[in-house]
């Protein structure tokens, strides 16, 4: 029998989604698995659905509204096994994500993590396979980023896997190539416990994926072994994108800028990567009507040094710039 696994479903006013998602893990969870489903202050039908599910694997709790990444948090407190999986509400797996994922972190003790491709779908019920690449990330090729290419093949399926086993914690740096419904990590090979940032709107599971890679080496799965829905109109982590800048930045710079190894060795990538980072504040910050601009300049002054120059305008000018720069661009 394979070590259970403990499979984390955080879920805010979703429940005509989170069905579709609790069935999936149930599909590929074995008999010892346990799924908790942490309702984040829903106020729809979330919980009678969940009730409605007869199936002693399953655990509902429900909590106070307080964010994603403190429901992922209190569902990992109630856990049982070291094993943790993370689905969000309206994901969906691969009947095998389970299987695959854990024979593969048994193979590689090693390993602390593993994570895969996945799949898409739009409002409209199209699919985009293969979508890891294309997700906002330069293309790279994975021999270059983990190693040679591995083979898997399922017991009992003949269904065979490529899959590649090395450090990653630098390509994380330079963006999230981990969609939180394909991680896994087994806590018992951790150096420290992790944790989500408590109240982190946006990226928080980049810095947690981040945090892991930093411990070990992970395992990655070329193959679509979940799949991110686009139905649902309430991301889970939807906020403005001046703010999904700054937490990129707080990522880049409290998790990466934080290893003085690492970032003696990778000086000159990351700084290109805070560089980067920053233009896009910059450009975010004068193209949207974005509250306490100046602010924002005055913080991140030490990124840039366009950022540095308009943290010494007064309030009305920037706000006079940007109205300008807004007009230009919708002409």
């Amino acid at each position: 029998m394979r070590p259970p696994v403990s499979v984390i479903i955080p879920t805010y006013n979703r429940g005509e989604f989170l069905r579709r998602g609790i069935n999936s893990a149930l599909e590929g969870c074995a008999e010892n698995d346990e799924i908790i489903v942490v309702d984040d202050g829903s106020t729809d039908q979330t919980r009678a659905l969940v009730e409605s599910i007869s199936d002693p694997r399953l655990l509902y709790i429900y909590r106070e509204n307080s964010g994603v990444a403190t429901a992922r948090n209190h569902g990992m407190e109630l856990a049982s096994n070291d094993l943790i999986a993370f689905l969000d509400d309206d994901d969906e797996w691969h009947p095998a994500k389970l299987a695959v994922q854990i024979a593969l972190l048994t193979e590689h003790p090693e390993a602390v993590a593993s994570f895969s491709n996945f799949w898409i779908t739009d409002r409209r019920g199209n699919s985009t396979n293969n979508y890891l690449l294309r997700w906002g990330q330069p293309l790279q090729d994975w021999n270059q980023m983990l190693g040679t290419t591995r083979t898997f093949r399922l017991n009992g399926t003949g269904e065979e896997f490529d899959y590649y086993l090395g450090e990653h914690y630098f390509n994380q740096m330079q963006d999230d190539y981990i969609l939180p419904s394909t991680l896994i990590i087994d806590q018992s090979r951790l150096q420290a416990p992790l944790r989500f940032l408590d109240g982190f709107k946006r990226n928080s599971s980049w810095l947690f994926s981040s945090q892991a890679c930093r411990q070990g080496p992970v395992i990655y799965v070329d193959f679509d072994l979940a799949c991110q829905h686009g139905d649902a109109d309430n991301r889970l982590t939807a906020i403005p994108i001046v703010d999904t800048v700054l937490s990129r930045l707080y990522v880049l710079e409290n998790e990466f800028g934080k290893q003085t190894d690492f970032t003696e060795e990778q000086q000159r990538v990351f700084a290109q990567r805070l560089s980067k980072e920053a233009h896009v504040l910059f450009r975010s910050a004068m193209r949207t009507k974005t509250p306490n601009r100046r602010h924002i300049f005055q913080t991140n002054k030490h990124l840039d040094r366009k950022i540095a120059i308009a943290a010494k305008l007064p309030d009305w000018m920037l706000s006079l710039l940007s109205s300008i720069i807004r007009a230009v661009k919708g002409s």
